[in-house]
């Protein structure tokens, strides 16, 4: 099998982990760990795992300790304008209770007709990997075209059921 090379900052910020760890800090001017940890909801050595990773591409630091408190802050900037400033997620309750202008036309459509929207928040990379693959799966089982880029990876998923 190929190895697909890519820059390693782009890699390592595809992740959604560490992706989460770079804004959060670049959103504050520091972050202790304990802090981050509650950010991102990433147990400690993961949290440490993915710091490190970011440490070594110098896109972040451990600027100063304080008794037992590290502190992080980002070094590098990285312009991540779709990552950044993501648009937020449309609750069942806000696409249900008819803000549908936004959405096109045929969705909306649906929508309205619809008596259930169940929204499945993903929890972590295997959960977003797998929902990603079986989203692939059935677009080529259907014969429908999915373009999604290789670091394309949901957070969550909406399942809207069909009246009777």
């Amino acid at each position: 099998m190929a190895r697909v090379r890519a820059d390693p900052v782009t890699s390592a910020l595809a992740h959604p982990t560490r992706r989460a760890l770079y804004i959060a800090l670049a959103n504050k001017e520091e972050m202790s760990t304990v802090q981050l940890q509650a950010e991102v909801d990433v147990e400690r050595y993961n949290l440490y795992y993915h710091l490190k990773k970011l440490a070594s591409l110098n896109l972040v630091e451990n600027h100063r300790d304080s008794g037992r408190s590290r502190w992080w802050r980002k070094t590098t900037h990285v312009d991540l304008p779709e990552i950044l400033s993501p648009s937020p997620m449309p609750t069942p309750t806000s696409v249900v209770a008819g803000d549908l202008t936004s959405l096109p036309e045929t969705l909306a459509d649906v929508v309205a007709d619809s008596e259930d929207i169940h929204i499945i928040q993903l929890q972590g990379s295997r959960d977003q990997v797998g929902a990603k693959n079986m989203l692939e799966t059935l677009a080529l089982e259907h014969g429908i075209k999915l373009d999604l880029p290789w670091n394309f990876l949901p957070t969550s998923i909406a399942l809207i059921a069909k009246k009777k």
